[in-house]
């Protein structure tokens, strides 16, 4: 009974953070995303206006990996339960030719599913895609919804079913992005 009662504690209800924190944790993923992909550029494309870096695949995928990055730490400092975030393309043809569409997809590892993090990545996606929106890329205009958080558990993974299926793909294949350091 002790350890249910633990679980739960370390669950975060999604109504205990506030909106105003989401409208704050967009902005600075969206802030820190930019800036951690403008570090990855060459010394003398860093200080180019932002309208120009949008062209530069190499900018536009080095945003899109601190983007996840940033969203997966912030979802693990929520939600304490989570064991590991992964990346995944939804199609073998955003794999294959590298481009990319505006959202993100993210499968979330937890020991259980939780409905806290189903609610926390709807509200998070609405606040992402109004900041995004304010950047006035077409590729993030055209869409409600940005962000796409899935689940999945050891057991799952274990025995290959659900989300844990993923893992067996041929052409893509989820890439983990986050996961909790080793305190030794």
């Amino acid at each position: 009974m002790n350890v249910i009662s633990k679980e739960r504690q370390d669950e975060k209800p999604e109504s205990a953070i506030p909106a105003q924190d989401f409208r704050q944790a967009a902005n600075d993923i969206c802030e820190k995303a930019l800036n951690d992909a403008k570090e990855k550029l060459h010394p003398l494309l860093r200080n180019t206006e932002l309208h120009q870096l949008r062209q530069r695949k190499e900018f536009i995928q080095a945003f899109k990996l601190a983007l996840e990055k940033c969203i997966a730490q912030k979802l693990a400092s929520w939600q304490p339960n989570v064991q590991a975030v992964f990346r995944f393309d939804e199609s073998w043809m955003e794999t294959r030719d590298k481009s990319w569409d505006g959202s993100i997809h993210l499968l979330v590892k937890v020991p259980r599913l939780s409905n806290a993090i189903k609610m926390i990545g709807k509200r998070l996606d609405q606040s992402l895609t109004r900041c995004l929106q304010q950047l006035g890329w077409s590729r993030f205009l055209k869409y409600q919804s940005i962000l796409e958080i899935q689940q999945v558990t050891p057991n799952e993974l274990r025995h290959g079913v659900s989300y844990g299926a993923m893992f067996c793909a041929v052409y893509s294949v989820p890439v983990k992005i986050w996961s909790p350091k080793k305190t030794r």
